[in-house]
């Protein structure tokens, strides 16, 4: 780890953005302090196995990214002061940073920040989604990745989206049975957003790949289907799938059953947003995430001065607009720091701009086409956990919506939902659509809840150092 200092820019998030506004800012003379909470930069994407691994191809030790030297090395610039294993688990004062690493607790004053704090799987409720062995996609990636190990023998990937498909082809190369893959999608019917694909040939090419291994493997795909249920003792051992319509409702048709012991759930992933609530920054809803993101211009800057978003933090567009964004952010904050003049700034930023926006047009359908079908929500009974931490039921929160609670806050009161160790990241997007559904209340009046530190859990004796 880097010696802490304080830098005019701050980067929170070490993934391909963090990384390139990192660089960008550094290459125009800023001095910047990058930070993260993994033991290695990269992120998700481009995610290090632990250094006793040994590798053939050392591009396996970055998940097969053959950039990913390229994009690492970036970090070694003499102006980059990078810290891992240090989480932000608060803002104070505005520009200063709370930092706890594994002994201390620090304040970090900073001049701009950049947040490039990435997404996680989106909490998908049904009978049974508890059991030992159901894990979210993302999860599933960073197992192999990084330990190299399978969640099991026989495993159902289930969810929306081109994520299911790479982590299918993950799986069956590494030699795992992948018994069936449920899309709760059909993409070949959404034709019209399909052209906006054809103008980007490298992913054509990538998801076409996917698709070759799994028909080569012969791993079925079923189109508008969901998991509905999940039985085990002490892990799962069964799930069962059912055809659904377009808005996610069941359909009636004979339910398919699968031995597993693993279930991979990759229904979408959603901002982490906590750090740009804390910040004060204001978000908007976003109906083809079915949750909130932050409000941004088109130089990345939110509705606070100076503090920027890039990545997957912003709309879930993948590595390549993450790389881009990072450019922009970087670029921009470094402009606005005084690094490099006005002429040289449009000259730089203008060409990330047009290519941004070719690269959002295949976002945008890629989320019209997997947008999050509400009808899925119904698919938990009364019964069902909605908040793990606390082991509340869809029943408990349901009653005391129908007493009177109708926003998040009044339904954590009642009932501790969101009191837990996640802080409400995984029960929010879960019972804000159920307030909706009681009430009749839209979902974009529905705001989430009010993030307070600290941000991510803390050991009190770290808390309590309170060293600066």
């Amino acid at each position: 780890m880097s010696k802490l200092v304080s830098t005019p820019l701050t980067v929170v998030g070490a993934g391909p953005a963090g990384i390139m506004a990192a660089y960008t800012a550094a290459e125009l003379g800023v001095d910047v302090t990058i930070i993260d909470d993994n033991p290695f930069p990269g992120g998700q994407y481009y995610r290090k196995s632990p250094s006793e691994f040994q590798f053939e191809n050392p591009n396996d030790a970055f998940s097969g990214r053959k950039d990913a030297n390229a994009i690492l090395n970036k970090l070694a610039h003499q102006k980059i002061h990078a810290i891992y294993n240090t989480s932000v688990w608060g803002v104070f004062d505005k520009h200063k940073l709370a930092l706890a690493d594994q002994e201390r607790s620090y304040e970090l004053p900073t001049d701009r920040v950049i947040l490039a704090t990435g997404a996680y799987d989106r909490p998908f409720a049904f009978p049974g989604w508890t059991l030992p062995g159901i894990l979210g996609a993302g999860a599933t990636l960073r197992m192999i990745k990084t330990q190299w190990v399978f969640p099991g023998k026989r495993i159902l990937l289930a969810g929306l989206g081109p994520l299911q498909l790479a982590l299918a082809d993950a799986l069956v190369h590494l030699g795992a049975k992948v018994v069936c893959v449920v899309e709760a999608a059909n993409p070949y019917k959404n034709w019209k957003q399909l052209f906006h694909i054809i103008e980007h040939p490298d992913r054509m090419q990538e998801a076409l790949g996917y698709l070759y291994t799994l028909r080569k493997n012969k791993v079925p795909i079923l189109y508008n289907h969901a998991i509905i249920h999940a039985d085990g003792k002490d892990q799962v051992q069964q799930a069962r799938v059912a055809k659904v319509d377009n808005s996610g409702r069941l359909i009636p048709d004979p339910v398919k059953q699968y031995d597993v012991d693993a279930i991979c759930l990759g229904y979408g992933l959603l901002p982490s947003i906590q750090l740009m609530s804390a910040f004060g920054c204001k978000l908007h809803y976003n109906p083809c995430l079915g949750w909130w993101v932050p409000e941004h211009n088109s130089m990345m800057e939110t509705s606070q001065l100076g503090i920027f978003v890039a990545g997957d933090v912003t709309n879930i567009g993948g590595s390549k607009v993450a790389l881009l964004e990072g450019q922009i952010a970087g670029l921009t904050a470094a402009f606005q720091l005084k690094y490099i003049n006005d002429e040289a700034y449009k000259e730089k930023l203008i060409p990330l701009l047009m290519l941004h926006n070719r690269l959002d047009r295949l976002t945008n359908a890629l989320q019209q086409i997997y947008s999050f079908r509400p009808g899925l929500l119904n698919l938990a009974t009364d019964e069902t956990l909605i908040c793990r931490c606390e082991e509340v039921t869809v029943g408990q929160a349901k009653e005391a919506i129908k007493q009177g609670m109708k926003d998040l806050h009044q339904v954590k009161l009642a009932t501790r939902t969101g009191m837990g160790y996640c802080q409400g990241r995984f029960c929010s997007p879960l019972v804000a659509p159920l307030i909706a559904e009681v009430t009749g209340e839209p979902l974009l009046d529905l705001l989430p809840f009010t993030v307070r530190p600290p941000i991510q859990p803390l050991p009190l004796r770290i808390l309590a150092s309170g060293s600066r």
